[in-house]
């Protein structure tokens, strides 16, 4: 996936405001920071270099997730019935451009609250973006939507700090509470801890989670979104493939129980002659299911099935 052709030339045009010499620096910091001081509740975004650098490599992955991960939860029956969305710290913009090429006619606000972050999302947006300068540990959010989402945020900060902001997300939700984060095991693992917090107070977790109690033992749980990276994204990253699969985990949290039935595809597929097996949550917990051609037509259904992806287990 890539991001849209006007989004992309815009993304292009803030490579000419960085000095020769200074895109490399720049990556070299900032993935500096997000290795080392994430977690601390405090902003990594310190200049207008560490803000057009972000959009430069960071945006396209993010988008990607954002714009397929959505895809994914309508066409299996979630959050279908959304008017209007609340992204929380939506840095450049990525879930504000995904979710308008989705649905044009949404309404959709933006909370951030770095300014170098919010001139960058005003420039792509061409000052369409309604944009509000808040922190969510320090701010209290009165604005509402039917789904509130929020990307790559929660991880950056201290547990305490992240139990609270969870809790200002769910007053501002309607309906829905959307969390993406990178997958990996220490994310997981605090996001495990959110799962359990929600629960505690009432809330349901519809996705991916099948289940309340997670059957995974010493393993944890990921999704894919693949990115095409453009030249300049390549530059970025000092990369040479073209393309990379973004890896991540969510949590959809309803303030009703609406479960949609079927198992949820954790791992890519093991397929031999006349038979796939796959890894599936289900209402059960966590197991692998072997698929036949005894019965085509789930056999036919199984040899499609992507990760994230719901299957009847028949």
């Amino acid at each position: 996936m890539q991001l849209p052709l006007y989004l992309q030339e815009r993304v292009n045009g803030l490579y000419t405001e960085l000095k020769s010499g200074e895109l490399e620096k720049t990556q070299k910091s900032l993935t500096h920071k997000y290795k080392n001081e994430t977690g601390e509740s405090r902003s990594l975004i310190n200049s207008k270099q560490d803000g057009l650098l972000y959009a430069i490599s960071r945006m396209p992955a993010t988008y990607a997730v954002i714009y397929t991960l959505i895809s994914q939860l309508l066409e299996q029956g979630f959050i279908s019935d959304v008017e209007s969305v609340l992204d929380v710290g939506a840095g450049t913009g990525a879930g504000y451009f995904a979710i308008k090429e989705l649905d044009e006619g949404i309404g959709i606000k933006l909370v951030e609250r770095d300014e170098f972050m919010i001139d960058v999302c005003k420039r792509l947006s061409d000052g369409n973006a309604e944009i509000l300068k808040r922190d969510i540990i320090r701010d209290e959010i009165d604005e509402t939507a039917d789904l509130v989402m929020t990307s790559y945020v929660l991880s950056e900060m201290k547990e305490q700090d992240r139990l609270n902001s969870i809790l200002k997300l769910l007053k501002s939700a309607n309906k829905y509470l959307l969390i993406i984060d990178t997958g990996t095991p220490r994310v997981y693992e605090n996001m495990m801890t959110v799962k359990r917090f929600v629960l505690e107070k009432g809330y349901h977790v519809v996705a991916p989670c099948q289940n309340e109690k997670c059957g995974l033992k010493n393993d944890y749980c990921q999704f894919y979104a693949r990115v095409e990276r453009s030249s300049l994204m390549k530059q970025a990253k000092a990369g040479e493939l073209s393309y990379e699969d973004e890896k991540y985990f969510y949590l959809l949290i309803s303030k009703e129980s609406n479960k949609i039935e079927g198992s949820r595809v954790l791992r890519r597929p093991v397929i031999k002659p006349n038979m796939i097996e796959h890894t599936l949550c289900s209402v059960d917990g966590v197991s692998k299911k072997v698929f036949t051609k005894k019965n085509k037509e789930l056999f036919k259904l199984a040899k499609k099935a992507k990760i994230n992806d719901l299957i009847d287990e028949g």
